[in-house]
């Protein structure tokens, strides 16, 4: 995006819920919508920019469906809207799910100590509902990880296993913070399958994937060598052409991942989670996330990002070269979703939801072009006054970032040159030195565009 273009986006919150009142304009034409997708789409795969597949639909109508690239490059198999690929955190929107229709049911209580349904759950003042905020403070893979032996495959058990043996604390008081958590997510699994009963899988399959018609979805076997069907393989481009970039073999754990889904599937799950979890159900998942003192996260307790007004909801999935993208708007009957194997770079990966919806509306997208290179070198530490979202703090953290906003603080990790990548506000934040060696910060995000803003203090 060029400079005279991002300065005229300035703030864009009309997603956020902030638009000027009245009524929206009427939706356009499918055929409408599905040349203009078609150009976007057509434009990026041109420039080199795309490998994967795009499902824009209004209910259970598709406008538009279409795969571009290989699942598998080595093998050429193309890839179609029907091609499952990984799905990386879009199976927390499941396990959330799972989780809390089990407690509409009474059938688990999300003020339980997690101990008192997963026997052995190392940390006796961590709730269930602490799992879905990601209040619960647990390490992440990189602390399980090596202590697991070379060829073991790692379940959710072993995971548990692990954490009961070496009985590290938590990072924090249960509740008292947020920390963007997978292995919560996976602790989350246990709890739905002891309250239900069933084996995750099988859970799975009954409360979404068969009533939705979900049938290029399923939890990953381990092993690769089990593999129903050609594995959709991950990768990144570079200058020496294509790199491997793809998932891990011995992946047995999930419920904060390892579920596959095509681009369609994801699209139907968007469209489809009102009516399969229930309106009860779907409002307990688009409520705030709160830490125990009050404080609202950035995430629902459903592990969505919604819009202001609710009406709204979004989220991604990133593993290595797979990124995922489901968007709902439920007032008007809008349901995106584009999944792609080849390690999008950062600043796509939200500027292309956003131009899809823009289409999907009948407005016309931005024009998808990297922004300026950002600036590696400049220490990012210091308070962003960014137009009508805040005051954003920013502080070193090693090789991360500590990001205070709204009262709560979130990770930042190193996603390119000079930026970082947000996982709880799902924001992209861009650090330059502006003429006269002041720091700047451009925030990106599908809800919120903002241009560079000046550090405004310490």
């Amino acid at each position: 995006m060029n400079q005279k273009r991002r300065a005229a986006i300035v703030v864009v919150l009309w997603l956020a819920g902030c638009a000027a009142p009245g009524t929206p304009p009427p939706l356009p034409a499918p055929a409408t919508v599905a040349a203009r997708a078609d150009a976007l789409m057509q434009d990026l795969v041109a420039r080199n920019r795309f490998q994967g597949a795009v499902v824009i639909g209004r209910g259970d109508t598709i406008d538009y469906a279409a795969g571009f690239g290989f699942a598998d490059i080595e093998r050429r198999v193309p890839f179609t809207p029907d091609t499952p690929t990984d799905g990386a955190s879009i199976a927390k929107t499941f396990t959330a799910a799972a989780v809390l229709m089990l407690a509409h049911e009474r059938r688990v209580d999300l003020e339980a100590p997690v101990a008192s349904v997963v026997p052995g759950y190392p940390h006796a003042a961590t709730r269930v509902r602490h799992l879905l905020a990601h209040s619960a403070g647990l390490n992440d893979y990189d602390w399980l990880d090596p202590r697991v032996p070379p060829g073991e495959v790692r379940t959710n058990a072993s995971h548990m296993a692990l954490v009961a043996r070496d009985l590290p604390q938590p990072n924090f008081v249960p509740g008292s913070a947020f920390t963007y958590d997978n292995v919560a997510y996976d602790m989350a699994a246990l709890v739905a399958e002891r309250a239900s009963g069933q084996d995750y899988t099988s859970l799975m399959a009954q409360r979404f994937f068969k009533p939705l018609g979900l049938a290029a979805t399923f939890v990953r076997p381990a092993r690769f060598a089990d593999w129903p069907g050609v594995r959709t393989r991950g990768y990144r481009r570079t200058a020496e052409g294509w790199k491997d970039h793809d998932a891990y073999d011995l992946e047995g754990f999930h419920g904060a991942a390892n579920i596959y889904l095509s681009a369609r599937d994801l699209q139907r799950w968007m469209a489809g989670y009102r009516r399969v979890v229930g309106a009860e159900v779907h409002r307990a998942a688009m409520a705030p996330a709160r830490l125990d003192d009050g404080r609202a996260t950035g995430m629902t307790l459903g592990n969505w990002f919604a819009s202001a007004d609710g009406t709204r909801r979004y989220y991604t999935g990133h593993h290595n070269g797979f990124h995922n993208f489901g968007y709902a708007d439920d007032a008007r009957g809008i349901f995106i979703a584009w999944v792609a194997n080849d390690a999008p770079p950062s600043w796509l990966q939200p500027a292309l939801g956003r131009a899809l919806i823009a289409i999907a509306e009948g407005r016309e997208p931005e024009r998808l072009v990297a922004p300026p290179a950002a600036d590696p070198d400049v220490d990012p530490a210091g308070t962003y006054r960014v137009p009508d979202v805040g005051d954003v703090a920013v502080q070193r953290d090693g090789q991360r970032l500590r990001v205070l906003w709204r009262g709560v603080a979130y990770q930042g990790f190193p996603v390119a040159r000079g930026v970082h990548y947000v996982p709880g506000l799902d924001a992209m934040l861009r650090f330059s030195a502006a003429p006269g060696g002041s720091v700047t910060m451009a925030l990106d995000s599908v809800y919120v565009v903002a241009p560079a803003v000046a550090r405004s203090g310490p």
